[in-house]
Order: C-alpha cells, then sequence, then structure tokens
C-alpha cells in the first residue's frame, strides 16, 4: 500500500475516533432537565449565586427583582475585594465612595428586593446532575435550578523566605486594614498595578517612606494613578526590583533582600513593612471537575453570555474575566448572568406556581440566626466582659474599615450561636477603644499590632492569640482547643 493511500485509509478513522471522544466529552457534560422530577427532590432552591462580591450583589438583586427567590451564599470574604480599597472614583453615579459603604449599600438594596444573604461558604458542587447538588461549610445540603457563580479571585503571594513566617507581623496585602500600625515607618509596596497604587496612596499618610517595589522598567498602572504617586513627597517608585526574602526578630519584619535585574545585584535594605499587590487567581478550584476552565484556571464562557459549560450553570466577575477586572464591569456581568438564569429557568418550566411549591421547603432550612455581640468600648467594658468574667472569652480586634475583620465577623457570630453555652464572644474597635488597647500594652504586656486579632482569656486569665484570618472551621478549632467541658 502507497503512502497516500494509507493516509486515505487511516484518516478517516482517525477523524471517527475523535468523533466519538467529543461526543462522549459532550454526553459527560449533559445533565436531564426534567423539572417535574427535580421537584420531587428535597431542598430545592431557584437559584443559588456563590459569593457576594459585585457580580454576586448585583445578580442577587436583579433575581429578587424578577421575583424569584435568590439565596446568595456570601463566602469567606463577604462583600468581596472592593471593600479592601478605599475610595472609589469611577462607579458611575457616585463621584466618590469608600468601597465598603459602596458594596454596603448594594447588599442593603438587594436585601430590599427579597435576596436572601447567607453567612456561610459553598465547599461541595456537584454540576454533573441537575437540580445541582451543593453542600455548605456549616453543614448545609441542597440542590438549585440553577447557579451564578461569583466567587472572584485571591491574592497571589510570592511563596519567598520569611513571607509566611512574617505574615500578619509586617507582612500583609491589606493597606486598608494595617497602614495605621506603621506610622513613620518605613514600608515597600510590591506591584505595579493600580492596587500597588492604591496600597502606597492609603499607606502616605502614616509611613514616613513607601517605596513600590516594580518587577518590569515600567508600571501598569493608570496613568492618572503614576501622577499622584509622582506627586506625593513620600512615595518613591523604583524599577527592575524583586522581593527575594523577608527577615524579622521572630516578633515583626526587620529586614528584606531586594534584586536588582538591571545590575545583577541582591541588596538587604532595613524595613518595617511589605506590602503585596501583584495580582489575584481565580477561586475555581470546586468548579473544575465539572466545568470548563482555561490554562490559567478562569471559567469560559459560552459567546458573549454568562453561560458555563454546563447548562444552568453561569458565572460572572473575576472567576471568568482575566482582562478588564473590573468592580463595574463585574456588576454588570451579575446583571447578565441573572437575566440568563432566569431565561434559563424560563425554558425548562420555572413560573410562580413553581416558586411558591419550592418556598414551603426552603424557607425554615435557609432561616439565618443572628446575633449583637457585646461591644468593648471602654476600660469598664473590658473589666466587666473580659477580666472579671467567669470561663472563657474570645475578644475580636477590629476596625471597620478592615476586610479580614468584616470576612471574620460572620465566624464569629456563628461561633457566638454555636457555642453560646460554653464561651462568651465580645468585639473592640480598636480606634473606639485607645484607653483599652493602652492597658493591653503597657499594663498587660499585649500589644495589639494588626486587626483582626483574636484575644482568649479565661476567669481573667490570658490564654493564646491569633493575628491569622481564620475560616470559620479554623476559627471554631482554635477556639475548640481551650474548651473543657
Amino acid at each position: 500500500m502507497t503512502y497516500q493511500a494509507k493516509i486515505y485509509f487511516i484518516l478517516p478513522i482517525i477523524l471517527l475516533c475523535a468523533s466519538v471522544g467529543f461526543y462522549v466529552s459532550q454526553k459527560k457534560h449533559e445533565v436531564e432537565l426534567n423539572l417535574d422530577q427535580a421537584m420531587q427532590s428535597e431542598n430545592v432552591v431557584p437559584v443559588a449565586i456563590i459569593g457576594s462580591g459585585p457580580a454576586g450583589l448585583s445578580a442577587a438583586l436583579y433575581i429578587a427583582r424578577a421575583g424569584m427567590k435568590a439565596f446568595l451564599f456570601a463566602g469567606p470574604t463577604p462583600c468581596g475585594q472592593l471593600t479592601q480599597t478605599t475610595f472609589i472614583e469611577n462607579w458611575p453615579g457616585r463621584e466618590k465612595v469608600l468601597g465598603i459603604d459602596l458594596m454596603h449599600d448594594i447588599k442593603h438594596q438587594a436585601e430590599l428586593f427579597g435576596a436572601c444573604i447567607i453567612s456561610d461558604t459553598i465547599t461541595y458542587v456537584d454540576f454533573s446532575t441537575w437540580p445541582f447538588a451543593m453542600k455548605t461549610e456549616e453543614g448545609r445540603e441542597f440542590k438549585a435550578l440553577s447557579v451564578i457563580l461569583a466567587t472572584g479571585a485571591h491574592p497571589k503571594t510570592l511563596s519567598i523566605p520569611g513571607e509566611r513566617k512574617y505574615w500578619g507581623k509586617g507582612v500583609t496585602t491589606c493597606a486598608v486594614c494595617d497602614a495605621p500600625f506603621f506610622v513613620d515607618k518605613e514600608v515597600v509596596v510590591v506591584g505595579g498595578g493600580d492596587t500597588a497604587a492604591e496600597e502606597a496612596f492609603e499607606l502616605a499618610p502614616y509611613a514616613k517612606k513607601v517605596t513600590v517595589l516594580v518587577r518590569g522598567n515600567a508600571m501598569r498602572a493608570s496613568v492618572s494613578m503614576q501622577k499622584r504617586m509622582l506627586e506625593s513627597d513620600n512615595i518613591e517608585i523604583q524599577y527592575n526590583k524583586e522581593l527575594k526574602a523577608v527577615y524579622g526578630n521572630d516578633e515583626h519584619v526587620t529586614s528584606i533582600d531586594i534584586y536588582d535585574s538591571k545590575l545583577n545585584k541582591l541588596e538587604n535594605r532595613p524595613m518595617d513593612g511589605v506590602f503585596l499587590a501583584i495580582g489575584h487567581t481565580p477561586n475555581s478550584e470546586i468548579f473544575k471537575k465539572d466545568l470548563k476552565v482555561d490554562d490559567l484556571g478562569y471559567l469560559v464562557m459560552k459567546g458573549r453570555s454568562q453561560a458555563a459549560s454546563v447548562p444552568g450553570v453561569f458565572a460572572a466577575g473575576e472567576l471568568q474575566d482575566p482582562t478588564y477586572r473590573q468592580a463595574a464591569v463585574a456588576a454588570g456581568e451579575g446583571i447578565k448572568a441573572a437575566l440568563d438564569a432566569a431565561s434559563f429557568l424560563y425554558s425548562v418550566g420555572f413560573n410562580t406556581k413553581v416558586g411558591h411549591a419550592l418556598e414551603k421547603n426552603f424557607f425554615e432550612t435557609f432561616s439565618d440566626e443572628k446575633i449583637d455581640l457585646q461591644e468593648i468600648i471602654t476600660l469598664k467594658d473590658f473589666e466587666k466582659h473580659v477580666i472579671k468574667q467567669k470561663g472563657l472569652v474570645v475578644i475580636d480586634f477590629y476596625s471597620k474599615s478592615c476586610p479580614g475583620c468584616v470576612q471574620m465577623l460572620p465566624s464569629l457570630e456563628s461561633l457566638a450561636i454555636h457555642m453560646k453555652e460554653k464561651v462568651s464572644i465580645v468585639k473592640c474597635n480598636i480606634f473606639n477603644a485607645l484607653e483599652v488597647r493602652r492597658e493591653l500594652k503597657h499594663n498587660l504586656g499585649l500589644p495589639v499590632k494588626t486587626v483582626p486579632t483574636i484575644f482568649i482569656f479565661k476567669d481573667g486569665k490570658f490564654l493564646a492569640r491569633s493575628s491569622n484570618l481564620m475560616s470559620k472551621k479554623e476559627l471554631f478549632s482554635f477556639v475548640q482547643q481551650y474548651i473543657t467541658d
């Protein structure tokens, strides 16, 4: 048989195998959309929204306004990354607004339309069958007719020596949280984009000097941002610089290694703080087994819609957007995802009658108990609720502008509900309780150097502290080890 004849003989076989493979792959992602059968399942909701940033909350607002019950799971970062910025100046209709205030406004508006916002995190999803099965960190199990994914992204770290050891002791990704702890100190911001510029602006009023280390020979930040930095008296931009290591005295950062790629030179420089602003990684890990993602982990959408690779699953925001990465864009995508999800539900037969039938099923399961934690403001409060309190006391030191503090509050409230017979939970705003901070630092030898910080007392005696940003599971485990039945 000639070479050409062999090709003509083999090519159809190759094409047949490829077609079979494609067919099997397509069948793998097909789900049977039988609404009558779905209604027989227990605890089914019409729309589950995972994530509470601009994309998730905007989706919840539109779903709720359409007359459907939207269940939004806030996740580990309530109200999203926008809470980690200072002032937003490019949100349409708002000249200048704090990121955290803007997010609370959107959340309030969504709730006014009837969206149910739950302080819990989705830990498991199964998009291979319909309705889609889900589980949460607190043990809730339910199914959803449609799902909108808006889990966003998380800050990248460098994985260099000393970074993890001094996390919360001078190394951080949040200037909004920690800038007040660096008064008259020298700090570096690592990064070259708008986020790095925002970190520098937040630090400048406090720090003696802010040095921005840019890996390349130019910044990616907007022209207006770069101009503002150049006009600042205590912000300096250094190019071709890479952070290689962080050193300290076990208590806090004291110096860093900086590599100059242009001069091929390594320098050790005294430093008090390190703020990382080097980009983000999409929070897509639990979805990868069922949904199509690109090489960087971003979800792949169908055409110009917000539809993911499985019918009934939609996504919005940075989870599927490696390009624009803007809050207003994420909000618009959340709205698109809500409209796509509503169209999908109507296409499978969902209507008001079906919605009312489902409501009888899920109402009680998703009621979220609320609790107000005792606030420590004065030294008298501290004496009464901590020092003279019998049993175990957990005190949370926070600030209203700290995203990590906002993130941990639902976990603390949940701890107060589930362990109310065993532990007392109180909170203390470090900027409203200066005499408490002085008492802790000067008389008890317990300075609060960053937020969030958790102290544990028992019968008025100090037991332990943590300045780590903990998940609900980690917080429960941390406290549980000091509870004796």
